[in-house]
């Protein structure tokens, strides 16, 4: 496999993990549930993942 589409994947697999993420924090959220805010610093971290893989992809392009 090409390196850049291990990048490629990496980066698609970080985004799709954020989706989910925010999904469920919203999920608790509605719920109530005392400790959705933790869910939201965990997608906000893998967003800024996403992101910083992002931006490696565009910078060998």
């Amino acid at each position: 496999m090409n390196k850049n589409n291990l990048d490629d994947l990496e980066f698609l697999t970080s985004v799709i993990t954020t989706m989910l993420l925010l999904v469920i924090t919203y999920l608790q959220y509605q719920k109530n549930r005392p400790f959705w805010w933790i869910i939201l610093i965990v997608s906000i971290t893998m967003a800024a993942n996403a992101y910083i893989k992002y931006n490696k992809i565009e910078k060998k392009n």
